[in-house]
């Protein structure tokens, strides 16, 4: 004698549109979350620096470039970290592996002291990182 066992399964319209419902709330909180830390202010650099302008725009192709800064009072940043001018070759190496992939950016504030600016192009140079850019506020065109 054959005993006949039924599975059936019990898939109904509510379970599929639970599921819906759970799939876009997923989305929903990735999505927004994803922005949040995109645009997150404490991303950006806290180091006040007022760029020159300029008419060019060049993107550097690393997904995060060190950023050296160098402010009004002629004060040197590294990755938001202040450097003595003396150390700033050993601090550049320190970060060369990340930098020579990624880059580097300098932003001088545009009251700095050219001697300063040279000084970090003069260290990145002998720290062996070749991709880096300068910094500028876009100047709009008339």
């Amino acid at each position: 004698m054959k005993v006949r066992t039924t599975n059936k399964q019990f898939l109904t319209l509510e379970s599929v549109a639970m599921t819906d419902i759970v799939m876009n709330m997923f989305i929903f909180f990735f999505i927004t979350f994803s922005l949040l830390y995109t645009f997150n202010p404490q991303q950006e650099s806290k180091i006040k620096v007022n760029l020159p302008k300029g008419m060019t725009i060049s993107k550097i192709k690393g997904e995060n470039p060190l950023v050296v800064a160098v402010t009004a009072k002629n004060e040197i940043y590294i990755a938001n970290n202040r450097v003595s001018e003396q150390a700033l070759h050993k601090e550049l190496e320190r970060y060369s592996a990340d930098a020579k992939k990624n880059g580097v950016i300098v932003k001088a504030d545009k009251r700095a002291s050219v001697d300063f600016f040279v000084k970090v192009l003069d260290a990145a140079k002998q720290a062996g990182l070749n991709k880096v850019s300068i910094s500028i506020e876009l100047q709009k065109k008339d």
